[in-house]
């Protein structure tokens, strides 16, 4: 009898099986009510609990179960038994319930952002919420920079309305993240003065001519857009030849304002480009740079060195916002500014304020082309409605700038 030396194989895992709900797959984790109850539906934590959530259908508790599912590790288990009664082991319960709430969060980075602070904050603050007092969580804020304190406020203060809801922080008497000035409460801390040198007319046209010189004639344009617009330089990068300009106008969705205040409300601007000659020069230069860099749709585009694509940008020659301020940096830098704050891409925005302000715009106006909310108005759609999109009234002449984009500054 001959005895075989090759090693048995060790068995085949069983395949997970696949739940289904009307011939749905469910996600990971995710599973009907267990009362039959509609528009509800369970998510089974690592603990082994499970949550119950309300959802439209189930493609939307796919979405809400499966964006649970890639910050699981961030959750309390069974072996952890340090996170019970901490913010760690109520975070997913949190979470869910504001996604559940506002589902368009899911999709949105800045969500991703609040995500990790809270759970940053959660690895923290170990302390049970039963004993936790205010004067540990003042001191976990006071060493925070200004900006970090400026992110995290108003998400930590709906995380700690939900808590105090619950009735989880018996030890704290007020939302210590609270606007109320009658209430004890965490103070942001001032931002530092800004402390970049200011932009002059003569600095602008020094670093505009000096562009074409270095090869960046796409950042000419970019200064350009944003002295006769007042737009920031995220929403040039964005700035697409057919999607923003329509029958001679270039209009824009202002990111910040989406971001702020959701597409409703957000600042929607247009410029009269066939009346703006300031404007028409630098687009018709931005069409002509396109057809040269293989019809690249974007407003600013540049042909790379190295060619290749990533996955931030849509086309080869997409110009984003960190290569705009690195070129504005080299040519500042060849040109002679070399203090210790020189001017930044924005400081051209700043410069933009300073003319329209000495051409005596109304501060109406200015608002407006800044896109600010002091004299926002109220917009009344229905449905199905495109949002109605406002006019710049600020028009600079070559005069108000001291030149212009085909012969340069004026001597």
């Amino acid at each position: 009898m001959t005895i075989s030396n090759k090693k048995k194989s060790p068995p085949m895992a069983r395949p997970k099986k696949q739940r289904t709900f009307e011939g749905v797959v469910l996600a990971d984790w995710l599973y009907a009510d267990n009362k039959g109850r509609a528009g509800y539906w369970r998510y089974r934590r690592p603990d082994m609990s499970f949550k119950t959530f309300p959802a439209g259908d189930v493609h939307q508790a796919n979405k809400i179960a499966e964006h649970n599912n890639a910050s699981r590790d961030l959750m309390p288990t069974v072996s952890d038994p340090s996170t019970r009664g901490t913010i760690a082991a109520y975070l997913p319960d949190y979470i869910l319930h504001r996604e559940t709430q506002s589902p368009v969060l899911i999709s949105k980075d800045s969500w991703k952002n609040r995500k990790y602070q809270l759970a940053s904050f959660a690895k923290e603050i170990v302390r049970p919420l039963a004993q936790l007092r205010r004067s540990e969580i003042m001191h976990w804020w006071d060493v925070l920079t200004p900006h970090q304190q400026k992110a995290r406020h108003a998400e930590f203060r709906k995380l700690f309305n939900w808590l105090m809801g619950r009735e989880l922080l018996p030890a704290i008497k007020y939302n210590p993240f609270t606007l109320a000035d009658d209430k004890p409460r965490l103070y942001k801390a001032s931002t530092p003065e800004r402390k970049s040198d200011r932009l002059t007319i003569e600095g602008f046209w020094l670093i505009y001519a000096a562009a074409k010189d270095m090869g960046y004639p796409c950042l000419q344009i970019a200064m350009g857009i944003s002295l006769t617009t007042f737009m920031r330089q995220g929403d040039i990068c964005s700035l697409k030849l057919s999607d923003n300009l329509e029958d001679n106008l270039l209009k824009k969705v202002i990111g910040k304002s989406l971001q702020q205040k959701g597409n409703a409300k957000a600042a929607r601007l247009q410029w009269d480009v066939g009346n703006y000659n300031l404007l028409r020069q630098l687009i018709g230069d931005a069409r002509e740079l396109s057809m040269k860099n293989r019809r690249c749709p974007f407003v600013l585009n540049h042909w790379p060195k190295q060619k290749r694509l990533g996955k931030t940008k849509e086309h080869i020659a997409q110009v984003l916002p960190g290569r705009l301020q690195g070129m504005f940096e080299d040519v500042r830098e060849a040109v002679g500014f070399t203090g210790p704050n020189p001017p930044t891409f924005h400081s051209v925005r700043s410069l933009a304020n300073k003319i329209a302000k000495d051409a005596k715009c109304h501060p109406d106006q200015i608002k407006q082309a800044n896109a600010h909310s002091s004299i926002e108005t109220q917009k009344t759609y229905q449905e199905g409605h495109e949002l109605p999109f406002e006019t710049v009234q600020i028009q600079f002449t070559a005069e108000q700038i001291g030149g212009d984009f085909i012969n340069g500054q004026f001597k």
